[in-house]
């Protein structure tokens, strides 16, 4: 079963000074020999990140297939709302087209497999903080390994009371197999302690590139206070009558105050920043200005055969031959209200927005790699509008398979704290402030023009704050694995649904089947039928 997860033959990848998924694979023979030494500690410790992007977990059958980042989650997180829609002639594969569509089942592999991981990572993260605290080591160094072994059991609840709802509560490697599902609060309770952990033990900045520090922490509190705060603002699931995900425990007034005082933390003593070049944020090669800007990501390796490389050229980077010039399959499309969302003098929109790539576009370079440069969108309507918010270098300089990215995947960004600093600044009676910090991001937006800027600011404005908010989110953050939980949390979902016009743009007419089959219980996945075979615990509603 899932949650039967004893690591008996756990599978770790070495760490290197520089990049931490990028060596030879190494294996512990039985639980009792995990943790007897520094090296055994460091091991456990990359065994615990190897989660956020692994195409497999251990030898166990079919538990595998990159359902975390290293696929999947864009397609959990970002399919079948109001920025990316499938194509019909590609986007409706088994594996992806239920998520678009909003008729995935509680049978579906993905759903099998996310939950399957998300679980190894709180057992390795167990196992982590039981077993570091006896071995005989540096003490500043196991400081920081606690602490990025609580962070990062924090975000392995996150993701899945986020996608769940409530869950079993392991806080020890033995623990009950068969333990029933706990509430929402039990659940944040844990994840809260965690990151507040993390927060107050990690340094400023982690030793080996990709690792959690203690802003990383941050920046995950104040995403999980005001995702608590919104959900308990905008009534989430109340009308699914399901007390184990109710948010009536929260106090939103006291959830985005500490949102605020975190994000202010973040901003003020951080040192992260926004790029002056936006577009410097989703190369393929610019790990180094990425790491500017992003509290967390999570990595890829740039070795041709060890460790797990991202998978970018499904749907995130324009379509194209991956052969010549760089182009993935755009499974997914982006919206026709896409294009007009942004102002033609916007940066984004002719970064995130374009035509799919020919061998006869032109070239840049950027640090001494070259990538194709795709035209920018003009109209929905002629069929070759894609993503274009990551970019893959031309082939001919790629040293790992054409369809992966050696890149680091963005996770949370400052623009993204920005934001959340705006909605609590809003929530908490300073809606002034909130429209000023939106002007921050704008600017960037407009490549640092003041008069841009502004112009920006004023075709964008909208007397209701959290409109202009949500439509602020989707330029800067959108097919970034965020949409879904903007929308749920905000209580927009159908509103979001109901303003696309299927008539309008090449694949806007898949809109109708999703609103269909979009209802009030897809708010959360399905609790996988084999976990509810084994474990005799309650599914969501609706399923």
């Amino acid at each position: 079963m899932m949650r039967k997860l004893f690591v008996l033959s756990f599978v770790f990848i070495l760490a290197s000074c520089t990049k931490m998924l990028e060596t030879a694979p190494y294996s512990f023979g039985t639980v009792e020999n995990l943790y007897k030494s520094a090296q055994d500690a460091e091991l456990g410790l990359t065994g615990c990140y190897n989660i956020l992007n692994t195409e497999q977990v251990q030898s166990v059958s079919g538990q595998q297939a990159g359902a975390t980042f290293n696929k999947y989650m864009h397609v959990m997180m970002d399919m079948g709302f109001d920025e990316l829609i499938p194509n019909p002639a590609n986007g409706l594969r088994v594996d992806y087209g239920p998520f678009a569509l909003h008729t995935v089942t509680q049978q579906h592999e993905v759903i099998r497999n996310n939950f399957f991981l998300w679980f190894a990572g709180v057992n390795r993260t167990n196992y982590l903080l039981d077993g570091v605290g006896n071995i005989d080591m540096n003490e500043a160094r196991k400081k920081e390994i606690l602490g990025e072994g609580h962070f990062l059991r924090g975000v392995f609840y996150t993701y899945l009371a986020m996608l769940y709802g409530g869950v079993p509560v392991y806080d020890v490697p033995n623990h009950d197999p068969n333990a029933p599902r706990q509430s929402l609060q039990e659940v944040y309770d844990l994840v809260i302690s965690d990151f507040k952990y993390a927060y107050e033990n990690l340094p400023d900045r982690a030793g080996i590139l990709g690792r959690a520090n203690k802003w990383s922490a941050a920046s995950y509190l104040a995403k999980v206070y005001t995702y608590l705060a919104s959900c308990k603002q905008n009534s989430v699931g109340a009308g699914l009558n399901f007390p184990l995900n109710s948010f009536d425990w929260v106090n939103a007034q006291d959830m985005y105050a500490q949102a605020l005082q975190v994000t202010q933390d973040i901003i003020s003593h951080s040192g992260y920043k926004l790029l002056d070049n936006y577009n410097y944020l989703f190369y393929e090669s610019t790990d180094a200005y990425r790491d500017q800007e992003c509290p967390f990501v999570v990595m890829s390796s740039s070795s041709p055969t060890n460790g797990n490389h991202t998978y970018w050229g499904e749907f995130l980077v324009p379509a194209g031959n991956r052969n010549t010039n760089g182009g993935g399959r755009a499974i997914f499309r982006p919206v026709a209200e896409m294009l007009s969302l942004y102002s033609n003098s916007d940066f984004r929109k002719g970064w995130n927005l374009v035509y799919q790539l020919r061998d006869i576009d032109p070239t840049e370079v950027i640090d001494g790699v070259t990538y194709k440069v795709p035209r920018l969108a003009v109209t929905p309507n002629s069929g070759l509008v894609c993503s274009g918010k990551f970019r893959y270098m031309i082939p001919s300089e790629k040293m790992i398979d054409n369809t992966r990215s050696i890149g680091s995947t963005p996770i949370i960004r400052f623009a993204d704290i920005l934001l959340l600093n705006a909605e609590a600044l809003y929530y908490t009676g300073n809606e002034p402030e909130a429209r000023n910090v939106l002007y921050k991001i704008r600017k960037r937006a407009a490549q640092n023009d003041d008069a841009v800027a502004t112009a920006l600011t004023n075709a964008y404005h909208r007397d209701d704050f959290l409109k202009e908010l949500l439509e602020e989110r989707s330029r800067e953050l959108c097919f970034e694995a965020w949409r879904r939980i903007d929308l749920i949390r905000f209580g927009k979902v159908e509103e979001a649904l109901n303003a696309i016009n299927p008539n309008v743009g090449a694949y806007n007419k898949m809109i109708t089947e999703i609103r269909t089959n979009w209802s009030q219980y897809r708010i959360w996945f399905p609790i996988p039928q084999s976990e509810i075979d084994l474990s005799k615990i309650e599914q969501n509603p609706g399923y």
